[in-house]
């Protein structure tokens, strides 16, 4: 049964000889210690190591790359025109499944635009870049990819992404490795965008998006939709109010016991008796190294054999 921040309140009440309480006084300052106590050391312990029951599962879905059609594009102009095909120069729609923030790359070129916008709302479709075209002028139809290869994640208090694979299973490939900017460029030769094959191999974390949600880069960039399963940590979010559940209810019972023992010492200093204050912290030590060999025991069947 998950343990709430009131009731670690008075189980430190009760080792210093304080009264059970049934809601919280801003006005009384050893509340407001014990209140604080716990939610730093439920963040010291979280930061300890990354916890088994503290994963959470959620689920992304890539974009597939758009190359209907051609377009027609100028030197120095940052508009686009869809046309219906290769060296042609019939209006065309091709660009219904496109939004600004993805990359247009002309399929002869070697550098990518950022897509402004899209205007689909007359014939023919058109794109405008956010930089201006640099390369030469073709009024007729040429070949094209559009694609996404950054991704916001939209989970609520995202932490830290663990693992991700692919959700259906993918012989030899289905992982995809979490890494570092600096890693990808180094595997892509310094063009995110040189490999249109298009399956995700790695992933890392970059700035997030306006609305302040996480990104992810991914390589090589999707050109088909992939469904890709993410396991992640979540941030903590500060315990205030009596009911609150520790660790959001989630952490076996030894880690909530962990945090009642520090704010057991913090009980105690603040009464200034440090023998037993300090006696309890050395119960938090103990708990502390409890949590990550829990987490970290050989897990054995019933006849003690490790199971392979």
């Amino acid at each position: 049964m998950a343990t709430t921040l009131g009731q670690a309140v008075n189980r430190a009440h009760r080792t210093i000889g304080e009264p059970d309480i049934t809601a919280f006084d801003a006005n009384v300052l050893l509340q407001n210690v014990l209140i604080d106590d716990a939610n730093e050391t439920i963040v010291k312990i979280m930061e300890r190591t990354r916890y088994r029951w503290g994963l959470h599962r959620d689920y992304i879905t890539t974009t597939a790359k758009s190359n209907s059609g051609a377009v027609t594009l100028t030197n120095g102009s940052t508009t686009l025109t869809s046309v219906a095909a290769v060296d042609g120069a019939v209006a065309a729609d091709n660009f219904g499944n496109v939004s600004a923030g993805m990359f247009f790359r002309r399929t002869s070129d070697l550098d990518s635009y950022r897509i402004l916008s899209v205007d689909t709302g007359n014939t023919p479709d058109i794109l405008v870049l956010e930089d201006a075209y640099i390369g030469s002028t073709s009024a007729t139809g040429v070949a094209y990819n559009i694609f996404q290869d950054t991704y916001a994640i939209s989970i609520s208090n995202l932490d830290e992404i663990q693992m991700a694979r692919y959700g259906s299973a993918q012989t030899g490939n289905d992982k995809i490795k979490i890494t570092d900017v600096q890693s990808i460029m180094e595997k892509c030769g310094g063009d995110l965008h040189r490999n249109v094959s298009g399956k995700p191999m790695y992933m890392a974390q970059v700035n997030p998006d306006s609305s302040d949600v996480p990104q992810w880069l991914m390589w090589p960039f999707p050109d088909s939709q992939f469904l890709i399963e993410v396991w992640y940590s979540a941030k903590f979010t500060t315990a205030t109010s009596f009911s609150t559940n520790l660790f959001g209810g989630d952490a076996p019972e030894v880690f909530s016991n962990t945090v009642i023992d520090h704010m057991r010492a913090t009980a105690f200093y603040q009464d200034e008796d440090f023998q037993n204050g300090d006696r309890w912290m050395q119960a938090y030590q103990l708990g502390m190294d409890a949590c990550v060999a829990r987490d970290s025991r050989t897990y054995m069947d019933d006849q003690q054999m490790s199971v392979k």
